[in-house]
């Protein structure tokens, strides 16, 4: 399956958990589009490849769609992230990116003294010192992490990727500006949030229309 359709399957999924929570049961392919933010063909392609095919003039069942895509996508299973870094952005990312929807927090660090030692969320792991990342998490026997999820200071972020790839961890988030450097075999999706804005920046500049001040004479050649 093309990298870009599973991207959006899981867009999917997200405006599908949103829609259950509104109580809404059927979805048209435009309604699903729209929430996404894609074209209705595009949408109709990508959930051709997971056999999921819409009621003409009735749209698709969304609790049976979620369904479907959260076991292609393996979100009806528990995998385990380690976060390293438990500062503002990592707790955000606890807080909002919906952890306990198949993700389990089984290992936290952060270089803080003050961080190290506490606990952030009720029943989760203690969080450990940055350098304990190879110690920690290759002791987990039967459970080990399979997930990495890096929100450090700038200057800790390649240590802590190579010390989750050292333990074996071949799927990392990136949530630093740092590039990355790693193996072929490792995956490393890059979230860079001030590139976001930047990004969002040149639109809003480009997009906006310079409307005449008032009074002021449009002079032509």
């Amino acid at each position: 399956m093309p990298e870009p359709t599973v991207t959006r399957l899981a867009t999917y999924l997200h405006v599908l958990h949103s829609f259950g929570q509104r109580g809404v049961l059927v979805a048209s392919s435009n309604q699903l589009a729209t929430a996404a933010g894609v074209n209705p063909a595009i949408l109709r392609k990508d959930l051709s490849h997971v056999g999921a095919n819409g009621v003409r003039g009735v749209g698709y069942d969304v609790g049976g769609l979620t369904a479907r895509i959260s076991m292609v996508l393996h979100t009806d299973s528990t995998h385990t992230v380690a976060l390293a870094g438990a500062g503002c952005l990592g707790r955000a990312l606890l807080t909002h990116a919906g952890f306990g929807r198949g993700f389990r927090v089984a290992a936290m660090f952060d270089a803080d003294p003050d961080v190290v030692g506490t606990v952030v969320t009720p029943g989760g792991p203690q969080v450990a010192p940055l350098s304990a990342i190879a110690e920690v998490c290759a002791g987990r026997g039967d459970d080990p992490i399979e997930i990495g999820v890096i929100a450090t200071a700038d200057d800790d972020a390649q240590a802590a990727c190579d010390a989750l790839v050292g333990v074996g961890v071949r799927q990392l988030l990136n949530l630093t500006p740092t590039t990355l450097t790693t193996g072929s075999d490792v995956v490393v999706r890059q979230v860079d949030l001030a590139l976001e804005l930047q990004v969002l920046a040149f639109n809003a500049t480009r997009s906006r229309v310079r409307r005449p001040v008032l009074g002021e004479e449009t002079v032509t050649a």
